[in-house]
């Protein structure tokens, strides 16, 4: 979080020499909701903000990323905070000098993407405690992910092992398994397959029981505390993609999932929203023009 904080920082701090020197962005990281404008300036005024507004929502993205880094907790409100003290450093370095003052704040109602978690250690079972409660789907159609973690605190003998398995659309896939071996003490084993001839690798390991024996894993960035980076699912397939899980009963834990997709009724009574993709009201007033636009912001990685 401290880290987070401490990026935000820096970047609404560069942004304040970023908004005089740099606006000629083109309109490749947001797509526009609604849009709205009047304005008594020329083609040429226009054309200006539009650059203006492009550069802008590129800082949008930034301080999204750094905002929510790896906790989705309250991250609607931080990002608010965020964008309030965005806003006012734009407004007094360039709003300030004569140009445009700005107001930026998150619509969620308009964002896109849902989220599902099992915050408490158990069976990953079907939330829904469908008809197979043990087999079931996470979700399908998933176009992007934010966040795709587990903690595994118990793995069960006997039988096929716990399993989630991630299908793309281009026919590859993709799967995480959960198995014990060894003797006593056994361990907990985590086990990486896919497509490729390259598979299956072990990612990690540890006993399967006592203190700080969980395994904690990113099945986004492929990586698990007790071991090496692995290949993900996007190494080997892309999306739309179908996740299931088979043998929920299999091992104990906790998991965090927010993306894009289809979350079928089948899983869920119902299921959270979450701004994978943030909409964000945005408003520029300027001597020649007034703007109103809800956006999609691109959340950047690097």
């Amino acid at each position: 979080m401290v880290a987070n904080e401490r990026g935000q920082l820096l970047l609404i701090g560069g942004v304040a020499i970023a908004i005089v020197v740099f606006s000629t962005i083109l309109f490749a990281h947001s797509l526009a909701v609604t849009d709205g404008i009047t304005t008594t300036g020329s083609a040429d005024t226009i054309e200006r903000s539009a650059d203006r507004e492009a550069s802008v929502e590129r800082d949008l993205g930034r301080l999204a990323a750094e905002t929510r880094g790896d906790d989705l907790d309250e991250f609607e409100a931080r990002y608010e905070n965020a964008l309030q003290n965005y806003t006012e450093t734009h407004n007094r370095v360039v709003g300030g000098s004569g140009g445009a003052y700005l107001n930026a704040t998150l619509n969620e109602s308009a964002s896109l993407g849902n989220e599902t978690q099992q915050p408490s250690s158990k069976d990953i079972d079907d939330p829904n405690g469908g008809p197979k409660p043990k087999e079931w789907v996470v979700a399908k159609n998933v176009t992007r992910i934010a966040v795709f973690n587990f903690t595994f605190t118990k793995g069960h003998d006997s039988g096929k092992p716990f399993n989630i398995t991630v299908e793309g659309a281009d026919g590859n896939w993709w799967s995480l398994e959960v198995s014990l071996n060894g003797t006593s003490p056994k361990n907990k084993t985590i086990t990486v397959r896919d497509s490729t001839p390259m598979s299956p690798t072990v990612a990690c390991s540890a006993p399967n029981s006592g203190p700080g024996n969980t395994l904690e894993v990113d099945l986004v960035a492929g990586t698990c505390n007790k071991g090496s980076g692995f290949r993900t699912f996007s190494d080997v397939t892309k999306p739309p993609y179908d996740i299931n899980v088979i043998k929920g009963q299999k091992a104990e834990g906790t998991y965090r999932f927010a993306a894009i997709g289809d979350f079928p009724g089948t899983s869920y009574d119902s299921v959270d929203p979450y701004p994978v993709v943030p909409a964000i009201d945005v408003t520029y007033d300027t001597p020649s023009a007034s703007y109103n636009r809800t956006v999609l912001v691109e959340v950047e990685n690097g």
